[in-house]
């Protein structure tokens, strides 16, 4: 079980869509973010993949809400230095963005969009 929707759902809204900027909220929903990261860094430490020896859908399931953190965060991206604090993290996406069907998928949702849309 994963905080990664819900967290990041409502931290796209409060960034993104809330006709009111809230910080309290935007601050608690970023921090959630960082929580979600620190547990997955955590929990992949000398491990490839979230669940055996092999990418399966659990891993999967990661990358579109990954892709979007730093638009998420938007002029806070800065607070998040990736390969540094989260390295486990950091690692496993850099393998899941390099397999052929995610690097397919992400070609061709630009393709779809112009490279304008986010997530």
């Amino acid at each position: 079980m994963s905080g990664q929707g819900p967290y990041f759902g409502q931290a796209h809204w409060f960034t993104k869509m809330h006709s009111e900027k809230v910080d309290s909220v935007i601050d608690r929903f970023l921090t959630q973010i960082k929580r979600v990261l620190y547990v997955l860094d955590r929990h992949l430490k000398g491990k490839e993949w979230l669940v055996g020896d092999k990418c399966t859908y659990a891993d999967l399931s990661f990358v579109m809400w990954n892709e979007g953190i730093p638009w998420i965060f938007g002029d806070r991206a800065g607070e998040l230095e990736m390969e540094k604090d989260y390295p486990n993290f950091f690692a496993w996406h850099t393998r899941l963005m390099e397999r052929p069907a995610v690097k397919k998928v992400f070609e061709d949702k630009a393709a779809a969009t112009s490279g304008e849309l986010p997530l």
